[in-house]
């Protein structure tokens, strides 16, 4: 029937299904094909032998570092051979990355850039609003009353300029102002997914327990670690996610996952 939802154990269920499909699927894989979808993929154009031993494996698809650096070769002599693929498998460093095999082909493949998001154009500031942000995320958004009762300033700058560069936006048919958090906003903070930040699990249980503050500097001697945290992994990760991100060709940006929703 139309308008029905979907019940918990009938999610659970196809849950289950998808997550068993996946699962035989992983088994039959074919190495190559496997690493070759990493490589073309919308994560990005450069991985290191060690971020391709996690993914796969962590779909299920079982490997060993040695046996990926030989399917990696292989790979890298039979795009070599394949005269209609645009790119060359190139081993810099510690990464290896699909190349385009010209200065035309890199203009067609149009190589994303990010203008205006790095470390050196985000103030404290603005990071410690935007984490808040992030961290409201599963309850449909913040307005700038509540990020100015957890920070102590005024927001309303820092918003207006972080939703210039497109990392926060107003969230559509809410009476009042709530601000969201948009999948660049990660980015910003040199971060992956919102899986890969422990800090805002911190900041979350933060939000819950607050009440039980007796005073603004308890809450604040609270909430300091977790901005601290988030500034140290943001200086760490930045450059390296900006590379892997730039990476990936225009129109292929990493697609939002529920739980980033």
């Amino acid at each position: 029937m139309l308008g029905m939802e979907t019940s918990p154990t009938e999610l659970r269920l196809e849950r289950e299904a998808f997550e068993q499909l996946i699962g035989a699927q992983a088994h039959a894989a074919d190495l190559k094909t496997a690493l070759f979808a990493c490589l073309s993929g919308r994560e990005s154009r450069r991985w290191t032998t060690g971020e391709l031993f996690d993914r796969l494996n962590n779909l299920g698809v079982h490997c060993s570092k040695p046996a990926i650096v030989g399917a990696l070769g292989e790979l890298e002599l039979e795009i070599a051979l394949c005269p209609f693929l645009p790119w060359s498998l190139a081993e810099t460093g510690t990464e290896w990355s699909l190349v385009p095999k010209s200065e035309l082909l890199t203009l067609l493949s149009g190589v994303r850039k990010l203008p205006g998001i790095c470390a050196d154009t985000l103030s404290d500031e603005h990071k410690a609003v935007l984490l808040v942000v992030i961290g409201y995320r599963h309850k449909g958004g913040v307005s700038k009353t509540r990020i100015s009762d957890i920070l102590k300033l005024d927001p309303a700058p820092l918003l207006e300029e972080l939703s210039k560069r497109e990392l926060v936006y107003i969230a559509p048919g809410k009476e009042l102002y709530w601000w969201r958090p948009t999948p660049e906003a990660l980015l910003a903070l040199g971060l992956r997914s919102y899986s890969d930040i422990p800090e805002l699990k911190a900041l979350e249980r933060y939000f819950e327990s607050e009440k039980s503050f007796q005073s603004h500097e308890e809450k604040d001697a609270n909430l300091e670690p977790v901005f601290a945290k988030a500034r140290v992994r943001h200086d760490r990760r930045l450059p390296r996610e900006l590379k892997r991100r730039a990476s990936v060709p225009r129109g292929l940006e990493p697609a939002t996952s529920p739980e980033e929703e």
